[in-house]
């Protein structure tokens, strides 16, 4: 207290308005609990360990997306203080854009050290229990403000809100701080039951309470940092502190307001950065090294490495394990058995559940206990059976699978978003589909780069300025595939919207003839001008090509005694930019 008070003392005589000076207390905040949790220290040292060996070799890649369920508990005294749902979510679309480098004022002034951290937050869909959820928490209380120490904010028993699991969901909440405080966080390491941020509900969001100039949003970015394990930008001390970030320019004190220009320690001060007291309207950057000290720790033992497989957003909003569903979801090792909340699989078949358990060699058939799986395919029975190569179709006595209509081909492609490094993608949906193949490259090539999506969006980062790129989406439905969609062509940049291109990449009249199929050592085609042919690729069903051919060794016979049992596509690239692709199996 005594520091508080003397801090408040010399800001009244230098004449600054105290309102106006971001407050942090997440430092403070840190030092307390480090004095009255020695584990806390201990904790916060071996993550720092953890982190410098994570940094000698960072593992994650452009396009793998990490993805926070957050759940706001809003605490309340007043009618302004019940902060609105439309607040809160204004101040979740603040985080993903600041966090994935979305955000409008982002500018080219420290050059490529500003970057997407490709983190994410979504509002809580299932909470604790495995109940639906709007991701957002209300109590009424009867404390006028709430102080940092001791955390009362996040306990029931002192007029707050109890935290949700720190190993699912990032905790959120929203009251009234005492002291001109904007907000604090917890950095990894300290008690789960207080683990997460606090910020005042006037600086939270960008509408309703929201105050200048902290009303932006940037308070919940710069407290979310600090939960991500970031220091402020001058490392909390003169030249000689760290934020344990190389490429942040070393500071001797906070900036505030928007000093762009300043310099301290021989070098310009990084008052843009969300991790500097400026002004809201000021920050707007996240550096490489910062964004690569987050990931730390997500990755394997990473200490938030459990919010990779949080159930909290329900599988991209879908519905916990009900067991009874029929439905393979959000955890579950089989359908309606396994994973977090259903009974483990196993137990004796009972050849008539529907479910591959405990040695079925197929669905209701097989094993050590059913039935062997044979008979004649009825083409009718949901079977996988007798030579079928996917349910009832394909085999001796199906007719071939081939799609009919069952997984229509994704329309309405666009690109938006789109910056010098990055863009989102989106299509309309297909109603059968369960998830989506991307694939994108620059311009007119073909060594397409694989991506894929639970929903109709999907951002891709890494991206050059000025480079033009094509991309195609695909549905997946259960096992079946679409078509790929036409192409659609943007340029990395700064734009709205992106042009599609009508070219049509499956072209039905180029129907070459593939044979022998099923195949064991060698598949080859026919019925084809080899003049008009680019090149003949095996590829999986996810799109991804295991082996390329000329037009002349694929007619001869391309060898495929290296891929194991299954059903592939063989796609012939023709000189027009469009290609015909047939299904066929390989057998032993």
């Amino acid at each position: 207290m005594k520091k508080t008070l003397l801090l408040i003392v010399c800001l009244c005589i230098v004449g600054i308005n105290l309102e106006a000076q971001r407050n942090c207390g997440s430092h403070e905040h840190m030092l307390d609990q480090l004095e009255e949790n020695p584990q806390m220290e201990i904790n916060m040292q071996a993550i720092e360990k953890f982190t410098n060996k994570y940094l000698e070799n960072p593992l994650r890649l452009n396009g793998e997306i990490i993805t926070i369920p957050v759940v706001f508990h809003i605490v309340y005294k007043t009618s302004a203080q019940n902060v609105s749902d439309a607040q809160i979510q204004s101040q979740l679309d603040v985080l993903n854009d600041d966090f994935r480098r979305m955000n409008a004022d982002a500018d080219d002034y420290w050059g490529d050290l500003g970057t997407d951290t490709e983190i994410e937050f979504c509002l809580a869909s299932v909470d604790p229990n495995g109940n639906s959820t709007n991701g957002v928490q209300r109590q009424s209380t009867d404390e006028n403000s709430f102080a940092y120490s001791g955390d009362p904010v996040k306990f029931n028993s002192s007029g707050g809100i109890d935290a949700w699991p720190a190993d699912d969901y990032l905790n959120f909440w929203v009251c009234n701080l005492e002291g001109g405080l904007l907000g604090y966080a917890q950095f990894p390491g300290g008690p789960d039951a207080t683990d997460g941020v606090v910020v005042d509900y006037a600086y939270f969001g960008t509408i309703g309470t929201a105050t200048p100039p902290f009303d932006l949003g940037r308070t919940a970015t710069h407290e979310v940092g600090h939960w991500l394990n970031l220091r402020h930008i001058w490392g909390d001390g003169g030249c000689g502190a760290d934020d344990f970030v190389s490429d942040t320019p070393k500071s001797n004190a906070s900036n505030g307001g928007c000093q762009i220009g300043s310099k301290s320690c021989g070098s310009d001060d990084m008052v843009q950065n969300y991790m500097d007291y400026s002004d809201d309207a000021c920050m707007n950057l996240f550096t490489v090294g910062q964004s690569a000290r987050m990931d730390a720790l997500f990755a394997s033992g990473g200490a938030r490495e459990s919010l990779l497989t949080s159930g909290g957003c329900g599988g991209d909003g879908g519905p916990p394990e009900t067991c009874s569903d029929g439905i393979l979801n959000n955890g579950e090792t089989e359908v309606d058995c396994g994973g977090p909340n259903c009974e483990p699989c196993g137990g004796e078949e009972t050849c008539s559940d529907g479910i591959l358990n405990n040695g079925e060699t197929e669905v209701d058939c097989g094993g050590p206990n059913c039935e062997p799986c044979g008979g004649e395919e009825s083409c009718t029975d949901g079977i996988l059976n007798n030579g079928e190569t996917e349910i009832d179709c394909g085999g001796p006595n199906c007719d071939p699978c081939d799609g009919g209509g069952t997984c229509d081909t994704p329309s309405g492609t666009f690109a938006s978003k789109i910056k010098p490094k990055r863009a989102q993608l989106n299509w309309s949906a297909v109603g059968s589909a369960t998830s989506y193949n991307i694939q994108i490259d620059e311009a007119g090539q073909t060594n397409w780069n694989d991506f894929s999506a639970s929903s109709t969006k999907i951002t891709i980062s890494g991206l050059s300025n000025g480079q033009s790129y094509d991309w195609r989406v695909q549905a997946v439905c259960g096992g079946d595939l679409s078509a790929w969609s036409s192409i659609c062509s943007f340029t990395a940049g700064n734009s709205s919207s992106g042009d599609c291109g009508s070219r049509v990449l499956v072209d039905i009249n180029k129907d070459v003839i593939l044979f022998p199929n099923p195949a064991s050592e060698t598949i080859s085609i026919t019925d084809v001008n080899q003049e008009s042919v680019i090149n003949v690729q095996i590829m999986g069903l996810n799109g991804q090509a295991m082996i390329t051919a000329s037009v002349q060794d694929a007619i001869r016979g391309i060898t495929i005694q290296s891929l194991n049992p299954g059903i592939y596509l063989m796609k012939v690239n023709f000189i027009d930019n469009t290609a015909d692709i047939k299904k066929f199996v390989i057998i032993n």
